[in-house]
Formats: structure tokens, sequence, C-alpha cells
């Protein structure tokens, strides 16, 4: 399998995991929640692939996650508001559900009924992947559907078989995640932001 271990080769690892993203493959990354997919929000292929091997229903979706609230701002319609809203959370546990502008050129595999989930995570490696890969990022949790998640890659591989793993273009092993809550839900598309318990 493709792995690379983090330590102090931060800047190879950025340049690494933003051009597997930007070339349309699929990498393993660290999150600040639990380790989790990540590919380009554009590329069919790379989403079908991540679907595939999570299992994943295909009537689910996968969400994004920018850099900053200029990505979010760049594919959604915000009032004064609920960018108010948003600039007091990021980057944080949030996701924020919004509508997406009619133009997007996002895949319909990370929109449902015109929506998107989109967060700005806490890991700065993670937000200068996402920032050297264009400023937003597909991404889901790494494990397979239905099975818990993983906070180590000794976890992904109990999951996931050899040749599985091998169909990853890169894997980041950053140690393991501390285990914290999950990133809280928010629906931003009413008058009233709205808590989406999982």
């Amino acid at each position: 399998m493709n792995l690379i271990k983090l330590n102090n080769n931060f800047a190879e690892v950025i340049q690494k995991a933003s051009e597997t993203i930007r070339n349309n493959g699929v990498v393993i990354l660290p999150f600040d929640t639990v380790y989790g997919y990540a590919c380009n929000p554009k590329s069919e292929e790379a989403l079908q692939k991540i679907f595939e091997l999570k299992d994943r229903d295909l009537n689910k979706t996968i969400g994004l996650a920018a850099s900053k609230i200029n990505g979010i701002k760049e594919i959604s319609q915000l009032n004064i508001n609920t960018e108010k809203y948003i600039q007091d959370r990021v980057p944080g546990r949030y996701t924020f559900v919004v509508k997406t502008k009619e133009d997007t050129d996002i895949s319909k595999l990370c929109m449902k009924e015109g929506t998107v989930g989109i967060r700005v995570p806490e890991s700065k490696l993670v937000l200068d992947i996402i920032e050297s890969s264009g400023g937003i990022i597909a991404q889901t949790s790494a494990n397979k559907s239905d099975l818990p998640d993983c906070y180590s890659i000794d976890e992904l591989q109990a999951q996931y078989s050899e040749e599985e793993l091998e169909q990853v273009d890169l894997i980041i092993d950053g140690g393991e995640i501390e285990k914290n809550n999950p990133s809280r839900i928010f629906d931003l598309t009413g008058s009233e932001p709205l808590e989406i318990k999982r």
C-alpha cells in the first residue's frame, strides 16, 4: 500500500496529498475527528471509488471540507446572518448543510436536493492539503459503512483487505487520533439554524 508516515515531513506530505487529489486520486488522511477519505469533489471516478471501498449506499452523499469560509461561499448561497454563524464556528468540529449555487460544478454524489454538507476542519495539516488542492475537497470517514470509525492505521487494516487498501492512491499515517465527539451538524437552509442529531 502507498503509505507515508507523518513526522517532520509536512511539506512533502502536503505536496503528495494535494497532487494526488488534484489528479483525481483517493487519499486517506488523519482529520481532526477520525481517519477519512479525501478526493476531488468534481471527480466522479474518485468519488465512485470511495463509495465502492466503503460499501456506501449510493443514496447517501459524501460531504465536503473547505480550507476557509471563502470555499463555502464559493459554492453556496449564504446570506449575511448565515455567513456570520459559520464564521463564528470555523475552523471547528461543525458541519454545515447549505444550499448550493445552481452553477456549481461539484459532483451530484456530494449533493442532496440542492444542498451539501461542508466543514472547515481544525487540523492545520488537513487545511493546508485542502488549500493546496484548490480550496475544497470531498471528504468522508474512512471506516466501512456500518462499522466503527477508525482512529489509527491498524483499525483501518482491520476493516479492509490488503487488496482494497492497494486501491487507495495515498494513505497518510498520522498516528493515533484522539477520540473526541464527532462534528455537530447544523442545517442552515431554513430561517434559523437547526441541529441535526446523528
